[in-house]
């Protein structure tokens, strides 16, 4: 895991957490964390690859920011995929730590050598994401963030 790290330490922006109470669990961020006000995006089905084939989910999302950390909420409406399964295995909770990489694929490339699959992704416009599998080494997931249009720094201007 360290190598990884090493690699995208530097682009860390984001924690998120996977939940089933969306408004209790803002109230309990803004509480604990000292967020701001949550911008939230509807819960829309998006197709994504998960576990080498496709897959159709509506994620209710929201995102603050805490000092210099984006937090970001996600709560599984319908389908099944990443974060349906986590809420599912796991309950709600810390699901992953998110980084901005200038090149997904390279870095996909050296994760998967370090033993570190692709399990969920997607791309919006010019933005492509993808998780890692880091659950066994890390306890949370790794997201990789390619965004070179800056679009979630448009939605979350604070960085």
């Amino acid at each position: 895991m360290n190598a990884l790290l090493a690699r995208v330490g530097s682009g860390l922006f984001q924690q998120a957490f996977v939940v089933a109470d969306f408004d209790g669990a803002q109230r309990s961020l803004r509480a604990t964390l000292g967020c701001g006000e949550f911008v939230t995006l509807p819960a829309t089905d998006i197709e994504y690859d998960f576990r080498g084939g496709r897959t159709t989910c509506a994620i209710e999302i929201g995102f603050a920011r805490s000092g210099n950390v984006q937090v970001e909420l996600l709560r599984p409406v319908r389908g099944v995929g990443l974060h349906s399964e986590f809420l599912a295995s796991n309950g709600p909770g810390a699901h992953h730590l998110g980084f901005l990489v200038d090149d997904l694929d390279a870095e996909v490339t050296a994760a998967q050598a370090l033993g570190f699959e692709r399990v969920q992704g997607a791309t919006f416009g010019a933005l492509r994401f993808c998780y890692l599998d880091t659950w066994d080494a890390f306890g949370l997931y790794v997201e990789l963030v390619e965004d070179p249009e800056a679009m979630m720094m448009a939605l979350m201007p604070w960085r």
